[in-house]
């Protein structure tokens, strides 16, 4: 497995901060890096597998990987990205509680990633410019001025999730609550017009905007959304097929077994094994 190192990423000894602009993201594989990464999605849609476990990529979606985690992308459809990459111990200004707290908050729910609407993306996009910019200054105040601006960066992916917001801000982000409703309840059986009624949008608006922000149609996503939380479950937990496949939202185990095949490539138990064999063996090389 690759290890993508300090000194390959990082302009100078003192860097604190480098970003990397993906467009597209290409395919990479399994590495694991010596440095924090947080991943910023603009547009298109894949799969994040963070130390095996896998999420669902949309516009939006930010995802942050900690040092020596394995990472890899998969099923990439015209994804567009921003690395954003750290090293945490080297910053003076910014406590490492911030960092942390920074993790909890891009870690999502289990398989679910944490999902930020329209105008906070287009705020996250200008901070990223500016250090992108100020990195390539030489400025003398450079890794002050990138520790501040990482700091915005943060107060703002935080404020993106509060809900006390404005009209104007609730009506640009009510696609991006609906992605996170979809996230918790991916398990229940969703009513598309009872789901556009409860958000104050029409059945039309919400499959062209779900369609437009994913890649995917709406049934589409959750059907992501739901093998996800199955792949995670196979490779943690020791329940049945059967249970899993009811747990993840599926009414009947022959057709999650079908879908599962169609879109991993492999049975449900197939990928257990698999895993459990791939688990094995990282732990014999440690």
């Amino acid at each position: 497995m690759e290890t993508l190192t300090r000194d390959e990423y990082f302009p100078n000894a003192d860097s604190v901060v480098s970003i990397l602009v993906r467009s597209p993201q290409t395919s990479f594989p399994e590495h694991v890096h010596e440095f924090d990464e947080m991943v910023i999605a603009r547009s298109g849609s894949g799969m994040n597998y963070v130390d095996g476990n896998p999420a669902p990529i949309c516009r939006g979606s930010v995802f942050y990987i900690r040092a020596n985690q394995t990472h890899f992308l998969d099923r990439l459809d015209d994804l567009h990205l921003t690395n954003v990459l750290l090293l945490p111990t080297r910053f003076k200004h910014v406590r490492h509680e911030t960092i942390s707290n920074l993790m909890k908050l891009c870690s999502g729910t289990d398989c679910y990633p944490y999902v930020i609407g329209e105008g906070s993306l287009k705020k996250v996009e200008s901070l990223l410019n500016r250090i992108a910019n100020e990195s390539e200054s030489g400025n003398e105040y450079q890794n002050v001025l990138d520790e501040l601006l990482i700091g915005q960066l943060m107060f703002e992916l935080w404020q993106s999730q509060s809900e006390k917001e404005s009209n104007q801000k609730q009506n640009s982000d009510r696609l991006t609550k609906i992605l996170r409703y979809l996230n918790r309840h991916c398990d229940e059986e969703i009513d598309w017009d009872l789901l556009a009624t409860r958000f104050g949008v029409s059945l039309r608006t919400l499959n062209r905007k779900i369609t437009d922000i994913t890649g995917m149609s709406p049934s589409g996503y959750l059907l992501r959304i739901r093998l996800c939380r199955a792949m995670n479950m196979l490779r943690g937990t020791a329940k049945s097929v059967t249970d899993i496949a009811f747990t993840c939202g599926f009414n009947d185990c022959s057709y999650f077994t079908s879908r599962f095949h169609r879109e991993i490539g492999m049975t449900p138990m197939n990928y257990r094994n698999n895993a459990n064999s791939l688990n094995s063996y990282k732990q014999m090389l440690n």
